[in-house]
């Protein structure tokens, strides 16, 4: 039988009252402590708040003989603006779904006359999605009734807490809807998760931070000596993860410092305020 290799400081302490996902952390410490379980404390407690939030929700939308996906597209055409119309294309790319879900979804509300679908006046291959009279006085009886659900569900942080959680779920949302994002400073940047898989993949060591990709002619950037294959790890002293740091770092007028890794070599760059 294998031998288990003795614990390590990785164990995290032992929290005043555990949830199910400390019990699972505690379990992998004592069985596999070589693990690096720690991304389980995050990833778990999304899935799972997902899940008991979903139940919750569904249940005010069950009211309306709605579902969850409904409210989605009733609400993106409300926000929309008067005539509460969409093309179906633009629709789907606000709902981040395929085309085949969107009309799915749509076919359901046209049947129910809460939205109206008829041909784009624009593109003859088009469509046009609209919502009608009956789903905006909908939309306008469940919105509330939702929010003040939603606002419940969330009664265990105070204001302060759920704006804190509400910025770093924004850094990690960011990375995924933003797959490269493009700096003021003249550089594209590729989010962190790609970029460790980017480097790992030509060999170079699993270093977290903004992998550039490319670097516009004679921007700060370039004039700095920065260049695609860079791999930003801190700006002003502060570890960069994100491109919000960096645009938040940027918002000042006195410049930045920026250290990166060429390869593995350490450099500094100091780039003046635009």
């Amino acid at each position: 039988m294998p031998r288990k290799s003795p614990p390590t400081d990785r164990t995290p302490p032992r929290p005043a009252v555990p949830d199910s996902v400390d019990q699972i952390l505690a379990e992998w410490a004592t069985e596999r402590p070589d693990l690096p379980v720690t991304p389980i404390a995050v990833v778990t407690r999304l899935n799972r708040l997902r899940t008991r939030f979903d139940e919750e929700l569904s249940t005010v939308f069950a009211r309306y003989d709605l579902s969850a996906a409904d409210f989605t597209v009733i609400a993106a055409l409300r926000r929309a603006g008067v005539p509460y119309t969409l093309p179906q294309s633009v629709l789907m790319n606000r709902l981040g779904l395929t085309s085949g879900t969107v009309s799915v979804r749509l076919t359901r509300l046209v049947k129910k006359g809460i939205v109206d679908r008829r041909p784009s006046p624009e593109d003859a291959r088009g469509t046009v999605v609209t919502l009608t009279e009956r789903g905006a006085a909908l939309f306008d009886d469940i919105a509330p009734v939702h929010l003040a659900n939603e606002e419940v569900l969330l009664s265990a942080l105070t204001a302060a807490e759920q704006q804190q959680l509400a910025d770093l779920l924004r850094k990690l949302l960011v990375g995924f809807e933003h797959q490269s994002s493009t700096s003021p400073l003249g550089m594209t940047l590729a989010p962190a998760h790609l970029a460790r898989r980017m480097r790992s993949a030509v060999g170079l060591p699993d270093t977290p931070g903004l992998l550039i990709t490319d670097v516009t002619p004679q921007s700060r950037a370039d004039t700095a000596g920065l260049r695609p294959g860079d791999l930003l790890t801190s700006v002003d002293g502060t570890e960069l993860r994100s491109c919000v740091t960096l645009a938040e770092a940027l918002a000042g007028t006195s410049g930045v410092t920026i250290s990166y890794l060429r390869g593995t070599d350490q450099h500094q760059a100091r780039l003046a305020p635009g």
